[in-house]
């Protein structure tokens, strides 16, 4: 027995290794400046709030216009965080077709659509310890919000086609540019996981606000 659960617990290991590096390869880094030295008077106080959530594991919902450098802040709140030397994931929600959102996130076990030719896991196990960045969460469709308010909640998923529950410990960063409240009331976003997201909220002011930074 004991030697059956330590090869599981390998495959599991060597399959989130696997996971890591296609989405490191699938999502190269964008332009990492040190976010700490924006000299624009109008990015002191998010610097300071971004300083101030990066020892927890509190979520964070990074809002402001496309361009203002939303992953680069959730990059350095990673390197500030006790989590600095584990995983840093990300998945863009608006790339990837609604069917397959479940399978990017909460992975895959054989046979369940498709094409699923093999067991996958997906970005939470991959980042199991770090940090994934889900970005565009606002175009997340609700099919997979449910499941991404389970996680939030429990740390507990089950991949696509599978009744296994998982256990994760992954620390949540969700950016947009989508006016999330709106998309409350217009029936398009969850209630309940956008409250469970902006635990603690950091807005980017747009680029014409902070000149100082465009260079």
């Amino acid at each position: 027995m004991a030697v059956a659960s330590a090869n599981r617990d390998l495959a599991r290991r060597n399959d989130a290794l696997a996971e890591q590096n296609r989405a490191l390869a699938d999502d190269l880094p964008v332009g990492t400046g040190d976010f700490s030295q924006s000299a624009a008077p109008a990015m002191a106080n998010t610097i300071a709030l971004a300083k101030q959530v990066a020892p927890t594991s509190a979520a964070v919902l990074i809002t402001g216009e496309t361009g203002t450098g939303k992953e680069v802040a959730a990059r350095a709140i990673h390197s500030w965080s006790r989590r600095a030397a584990k995983p840093f994931l990300k998945l863009n929600c608006s790339a990837l077709p609604e069917h397959l959102v479940e399978s990017e996130l909460f992975g895959h076990v054989k046979g369940a659509f498709s094409g699923a030719e093999r067991d996958r896991p997906g970005r939470f196990l991959a980042a199991d310890g770090g940090t994934l960045l889900l970005d565009e969460i606002g175009d997340l469709p609700l099919s997979a919000q449910a499941k991404l308010l389970r996680v939030l909640q429990e740390g507990a998923f089950e991949a696509v086609g599978s009744d296994k529950t998982v256990q994760v410990d992954v620390r949540i960063i969700a950016a947009t540019h989508v006016d999330i409240p709106r998309a409350v009331s217009d029936g398009r976003f969850r209630a309940d996981l956008y409250h469970r997201l902006a635990v603690f909220p950091i807005h980017l002011p747009p680029l014409r606000e902070r000149v100082e930074d465009i260079p």
